[in-house]
């Protein structure tokens, strides 16, 4: 007898049967194409229309040339710069042997083909990203049916903040790849309960951390909270005996005996008993140039080190004494092990070079800590709290609808209590409290923990769908599965016909800026002193950002005029004359934090009557103005 048969003969649950898979898998995918129909151009935009693209071309650049000398820190992004490396020279080297480049290593090749790279940049991002959509699914359906995986996969991959930040080169969608990977393994029938399953779903959560660090309380979190409340009450004696139990447990003692000696060196240090030396250098605690260097993030390391080092020596105390055993096996046992091992394995191999540039990392510690926001930190504790919370959830959750469903569907969740459903719920509610409360808010915050809210979100749809098809037969479940997509579709249809919102921006942004370059070329001398701000930089700008981060460029890349980065600093343009190009948005942008650190350290040609106004480009808040201008005898006093 066939499934279809065997369904219309009995009733059957809508979450479990096969048909609606497939349903569910074509819906998504049809929307998908959709908005890769939409965004598509976006592969094509000038290489040069975002930093945040550059900095990873660069850093990219140096692993081509074989030097461990990363500088960008603030993701880190090391795994995707590495898979972008490997990709660039399985390429190069098929170009060479069909003998299609002249390139002699694939460093040069990627500066030959730099609008090509970028292109290939921003097609991996959007795979990773149409990977992490797949795997959401996956992940969901197993746990909850096929319509609570349909509802979730759709709310999280029309998200037009999710969409915008996965056609440009970013991290996110590598990092949500790794995590639901992580999570699916320990959830298919053919890796659960598996030591190794635990171990590599580990180090797969760890590497993600090495693509963003938010993925840090992303991964882990979950994975545990699967074992402690599903995988612990199903495993049985033989899946625990097959664990290699004692070489997870010396593994373990080894890493907390680290943690120990790390710990009780940053105490002694702080003390005074230890000095500042190369070992409190390699553990990020010192730098060479002295206290007064990056005090914020060397006071976060302090605290970790304590954290991890007291948490250690707690668990070595409790086990030495039965009662605290039976307490400690309560929380370490195979599984944590397994996994906490291979998180910090994971994160070591995808993230190595902080070990030896460890300057940088501090660095870039420092400027998340120092990116306040001055209206949070006028508020009090729970008003920060409650603003960021506030933030985030409309951002995730931006219809009154769906706010509503994820308000039930939390109270659906505790009430029914599910292991997986509780462990996604966790997943979720990390994300209110993961973000410091006095750091600035950036709607892309919220992407690594997207799939557990809009998980949440989808839980009552499938509840009710559930409960009320229950006793229908395959024919009736199929058209309301299908109602239920048309009304979904119908409902994210504004998010889908914004998918190439940010595309449209960035292409008018550097039409702006095409433009702005050859109005400069028919009117300014070549020899010109000429500075850019941020939001008019072009190519020469950020060949100039590539050479000042250390890379040199070969020199039949560049142009032929030489352009400074201006950041509306005073001290670039006091004692010269020339030209700036600029946009009201670095004046949005950059002036206020930097007048709030030094006041009276920055021009505004906007307002300033010393410079002159040449020519407009574009309108909106991104319009380009070229203003010129005769500082040569100005100082700041």
């Amino acid at each position: 007898m066939s499934i279809i048969e065997t369904a219309l003969r009995r009733p059957a649950s809508p979450g479990r049967i096969p048909q609606l898979l497939w349903i569910g898998w074509a819906s998504i995918s049809i929307i998908l194409v959709y908005i890769l129909f939409k965004v598509w151009g976006a592969f094509f935009i000038p290489w040069w229309f975002n930093t945040d693209e550059v900095v990873f071309y660069y850093e990219i650049i140096r692993q081509l040339r074989l030097q461990p000398t990363q500088t960008f820190f603030d993701i880190p992004g090391t795994p995707y710069m590495s898979l972008i490396s490997l990709v660039t020279v399985f390429w190069w080297a098929t170009e060479r042997v069909f003998r299609l480049t002249t390139a002699v290593n694939p460093a040069d090749f990627a500066f030959d083909n730099i609008q090509q790279v970028f292109t290939l940049m921003r097609s991996i991002t959007f795979g990773c990203y149409l990977l992490a959509v797949g795997l959401a699914y996956s992940v969901f359906r197993r746990a909850s049916g096929v319509i609570v995986g349909t509802v979730a996969a759709v709310l999280m991959c029309t998200l037009p903040i999710h969409v915008q930040y996965s056609h440009f080169v970013r991290t996110e969608s590598l990092g949500l790849v790794l995590c639901l990977a992580a999570i699916l393994a320990v959830l298919h029938p053919r890796t659960k309960g598996k030591w190794w399953t635990y171990l590599a779903a580990g180090a797969l959560a760890g590497a993600a951390v090495g693509a963003r660090f938010h993925f840090a309380l992303v991964g882990l979190p979950v994975l545990l909270a699967i074992h402690f409340f599903r995988d612990r009450a199903i495993q049985s004696e033989e899946e625990i005996r097959a664990f290699p139990n004692k070489q997870l447990w010396i593994a373990g003692s080894v890493l907390a005996g680290f943690f120990v000696a790390g710990g009780t060196a940053t105490l002694l240090l702080k003390v005074g008993v230890l000095h500042p030396n190369p070992l409190t250098h390699a553990m990020l605690l010192t730098t060479p140039a002295g206290p007064e260097q990056y005090p914020g993030a060397k006071q976060s390391i302090v605290k970790l080190w304590v954290l991890l080092g007291s948490a250690s020596l707690v668990a070595f105390i409790l086990h030495r004494h039965p009662a605290g055993r039976r307490l400690l096996g309560s929380i370490l046992n195979s599984v944590t092990l397994a996994l906490l091992l291979g998180f910090a394995g994971g994160f070591l191999l995808s993230h190595p070079t902080f070990l030896w540039r460890g300057e940088y990392q501090l660095r870039s510690i420092q400027f998340y800590s120092d990116w306040k926001d001055p209206n949070l930190e006028a508020l009090g504790p729970f008003g920060r709290w409650w603003n960021v919370t506030r933030y985030y959830f409309t951002t995730a959750l931006p219809e009154p609808w769906l706010e509503v469903l994820f308000l039930i569907g939390v109270m659906l969740i505790l009430y029914r209590r599910e292991p997986l459903s509780l462990a996604f719920l966790i997943g979720a509610v990390i994300c209110f409290v993961a973000h410091p409360v006095t750091m600035k808010m950036w709607p892309h915050h919220i992407i690594p923990w997207l799939p557990f809210l809009c998980y949440v979100a989808a839980f009552p749809v499938g509840f009710a769908i559930d409960a009320a098809t229950r006793r229908l037969r395959l024919p009736a479940i199929v058209c309301v599965f299908l109602v239920v997509i048309a009304a979904l579709g119908f409902a994210v249809w504004p998010r889908i016909s914004k998918a190439d919102e940010y595309a449209k921006i960035s292409r008018a942004r550097t039409d702006q800026i095409t433009e702005m370059d050859h109005w400069l070329d028919d009117h300014m001398p070549a020899d010109s002193f000429l500075a850019l701000g941020y939001y008019a930089l072009n190519c020469d700008g950020f060949l100039k950002w590539i050479e000042q981060s250390g890379v040199s460029v070969p020199p039949h890349v560049k142009h032929c005029r030489d352009v400074e980065i201006w950041f509306l600093q005073r001290g670039t343009l006091d004692g010269k004359k020339g030209y700036v190009c600029v946009s009201k948005a670095d004046i949005a942008f950059f002036r206020d934090d930097a007048e709030r650190k030094d006041p009276g350290s920055t021009y505004n040609p906007f307002e300033d009557k010393r410079f002159e106004e040449l020519a407009k480009f574009g309108d909106g808040f991104y319009e380009l103005e070229v203003f010129k201008f005769d500082l040569r005898g100005s100082q700041r006093p």
